[in-house]
């Protein structure tokens, strides 16, 4: 059985900093995160800094890229990405870096505080997210974030020599309201 941490009393959002780079190249590269990113099982053979710098920039790139952090310690990242201001929409993506984070509650958490930022500063009318079929935590997790399941796209990943498909979700700006209200 593995112990987890306790459930974090605090999860925030935070914008990017320069040292975020190499907190990023310090983290044990795990084969499960990178599957559940849609990532080989080699994807990630170890710690990178030219790597690491590249995904800082990346994220600093996008117009809502934040830092999770739970009790003051830097344990994902989420981002609105793909926007299109015609239509007020963009997808979302999110990852923990580690799975002893996984299953507490951080993610439902900082979902809840991105999609308050899409349908609030962002005036968002839908957000939309591709996941891996087959990576059933962050489904739930999404669900119970009121994502809908609305279609598969069949054989859309090529993940170690094996095609997956891909479950779209989204949330409109109504049903995130009737949720937070």
């Amino acid at each position: 059985m593995t112990l987890h941490p306790p459930w974090p009393r605090l999860v925030t959002l935070r914008a990017f900093e320069d040292g975020d780079a190499r907190l990023h190249a310090m983290i044990p590269p795990s084969a499960e995160i990178a599957r559940m990113q849609g990532g080989g099982g080699n994807a990630f053979a170890g710690p990178d800094p030219e790597r690491s710098q590249r995904w800082l920039a990346a994220m600093r790139a996008e117009p809502y890229a934040r830092m999770i952090e739970t009790d003051g310690r830097a344990v994902g990242h989420i981002r609105l990405h793909s926007h299109v201001r015609a239509d007020r929409r963009a997808r979302l993506a999110i990852a923990l870096f580690t799975e002893a984070d996984l299953g507490r509650g951080i993610g439902r958490r900082a979902i809840a505080k991105a999609l308050d930022h899409a349908f609030g500063a962002m005036n968002l009318h839908r957000v939309e997210l591709r996941v891996l079929s087959g990576n059933t935590r962050a489904i739930r997790c999404y669900a119970a974030c009121g994502f809908v399941h609305e279609g598969t796209a069949r054989e859309a990943a090529f993940i170690d020599g094996r095609w997956h498909d891909e479950r779209i979700m989204a949330i409109l700006s109504h049903e995130h309201a009737v949720r937070t209200a």
